[in-house]
């Protein structure tokens, strides 16, 4: 039986872009709360756009549009803080501090045992996306929190240090399982890319649910994360860039037939299938991976390019790179940051099974082995 059967656009939407914006430096300061509609972004661009007159907004900027045109505005009404002003959001986030409340010469180290111990995150949270980072840390500082971890993979078949990854290192905290893990897939190569080894570095902090990839085994499969996700509200980390060709695992077509409508060839129109084929013959899927939604409400799948895995079968791709989508009620709530999910627990001490152990719902597990976390 089928999880999900029609296919699930993906959540990015494209915009079609004008050919003039404002600039950052054009932005008003707005004098009370005047009626018209705001907008904020979260991630990616948002476009206003009126009678010729566009307003690119980036992540955390504001815009505002009424009868007489569009414009960007310096500081937001506070009312525009939803949902991170709620206390819904506030009572699951943890307490925070800044860089410079460190006190010990191993601030890296610091930054890790206050998050494991507190547990309390580094804020401001920066936007790696577009190059901001936490701080810079030495080589040696970094590397004590080496481990065979990882909570994505990068695709093969690109350089890694293509030009559009920012030029920073992320260092991804998991609370829940007590694991410091570095991106062992660009450390040496941002290394070597900037000739130092004072290196940029920008903490991601989960939240207790959240675990790397790594934590189900190497051999992971769609059906045992489903049920991690389902029965235990278990997530895996977000890959960084999936639209750089970052995944979480290679499922097999057999796999995706087992919980997708994944059409017959012969169903596929030639247009689309020509078109889908100039693509994989070009790109492969370097600039995107398949994409799966996890929900926790329906405890339903979906998938966004059925059609595409066909054709990418027929070509003779045997494993298709896929990255995981989870949307659980409080997703909005955790745009505002780290913390503990409103009706999730903590998936620490003897709740944690071993990485790469299947549990059934309602059953005791063990602690994880020593090896199963990283030195912090």
């Amino acid at each position: 039986m089928k999880v999900l059967t029609r296919a699930m656009l993906p959540t990015l939407i494209a915009s079609v872009l004008a050919t003039s914006a404002w600039a950052q430096e054009d932005c008003v300061e707005l004098e009370g709360t005047p009626p018209g509609m705001y907008t904020t972004t979260d991630e990616g661009r948002t476009y206003l756009s009126k009678d010729g007159d566009v307003v690119e907004l980036g992540p955390g900027e504001a815009g505002f549009a009424d009868e007489d045109g569009v414009k960007c505005i310096q500081k937001p009404p506070e009312f525009l803080d939803w949902p991170c002003s709620t206390d819904a959001a506030q009572s699951r986030m943890f307490n925070t501090y800044a860089l410079e409340d460190l006190e010990t010469d191993n601030k890296m180290k610091e930054v890790v045992e206050r998050y494991f111990q507190v547990p309390e995150v580094l804020a401001p949270f920066p936007n790696w996306i577009d190059g901001e980072y936490n701080s810079v840390f030495n080589y040696n500082d970094i590397i004590q929190f080496s481990s065979p971890a990882y909570w994505y993979h990068v695709n093969p078949d690109q350089p890694v240090m293509s030009d559009k990854r920012p030029r920073s290192l992320l260092v991804a905290l998991f609370v829940g399982t007590n694991q410091a893990v570095v991106d062992s897939n660009m450390i040496d190569a941002l290394r070597e890319e900037l000739g130092t080894d004072e290196i940029p570095i920008t903490f991601v902090f989960n939240d207790t649910n959240v675990v790397p990839i790594s934590f189900f085994g190497s051999n992971v499969s769609l059906e045992e994360v489903s049920k991690a996700f389902n029965e235990r509200r278990i997530k895996a980390a977000e890959v960084p860039m999936w639209w750089k060709g970052d995944f979480h695992l290679m499922p097999t077509v057999a796999e995706f037939e087992q919980f997708f409508e994944i059409p017959p060839l012969e169903e596929i129109s030639a247009d689309n299938q020509a078109s889908l084929k100039a693509d994989l013959e070009a790109h492969g899927f370097t600039r995107k991976p398949i994409l799966v939604t996890m929900f926790a409400e329906s405890g339903s799948m979906a998938i966004d390019q059925p059609e595409r895995v066909r054709v990418a079968v027929s070509m003779g791709i045997t494993d298709i790179p896929t990255a995981l989508v989870f949307i659980e009620p409080d997703v909005l709530l955790a745009r505002c940051g780290p913390g503990t999910p409103a009706g999730s627990s903590s998936v620490t001490g003897t709740s944690t099974p071993i990485g790469g152990a299947t549990v059934p719902p309602g059953v005791a597990s063990p602690p994880p082995a020593e090896d199963a976390a990283s030195d912090s």
